[in-house]
């Protein structure tokens, strides 16, 4: 396929026609065409998009950023011994896609790491931001797994038909992984 760009969406783009193979994931077709330019314009996301040259514009990949929490309830285990909160600063993967004529080349990965970097090198040093949080579709669970995040290990998470999955900052910078 060769070379890709990767960029925040710009009104010109072109962002139909992103082919995501299952049912499943036509909320997150919908929500690159109808909704993530004007939540990006007024600053209530960050969506970057994937471009290859050949294809003129065209969004091929995405995420979209948020600010977010983790929260806990009374009774969960702490996630921070000594945080005296019930509410984590985090950053959240509201949207992640990727063509299913791109996948396999990494991209979803790519993206996920686009999120740890920024999170990492531009929020962290600003702000206090531990994690990087994601309501994770079922179908996407592996995936994630795969880069690093684990579910909220309670019974009202593990039940959700999308369960929060979480990956702590601290300890990739503490063990040196990186996704």
């Amino acid at each position: 396929m060769g070379e890709v760009v990767i960029r925040h969406i710009e009104p010109s783009d072109r962002v139909t026609g992103l082919s995501l193979g299952h049912p499943e994931f036509a909320p997150l077709k919908a929500y690159l065409k109808k909704e993530a330019r004007r939540h990006h314009e007024q600053s209530l996301a960050r969506t970057y998009g994937v471009y290859t040259p050949q294809d003129d514009g065209k969004v091929r990949a995405y995420i979209t950023l948020v600010a977010g929490e983790v929260a806990i309830k009374d009774g969960d285990e702490e996630l921070v011994d000594g945080f005296n909160y019930k509410h984590y600063p985090a950053i959240k993967i509201a949207r992640l896609a990727v063509d299913s004529e791109l996948r396999g080349m990494e991209l979803g990965r790519t993206l996920v790491r686009l999120a740890i970097g920024i999170a990492k090198d531009t929020i962290c040093p600003a702000i206090g931001c531990r994690f990087v949080v994601v309501d994770a579709k079922r179908l996407s669970i592996g995936f994630y797994e795969r880069c690093g995040f684990t579910a909220i290990d309670t019974q009202d998470n593990l039940a959700r038909s999308e369960p929060v999955m979480f990956l702590d900052l601290h300890k990739l910078e503490v063990n040196g992984a990186a996704g």
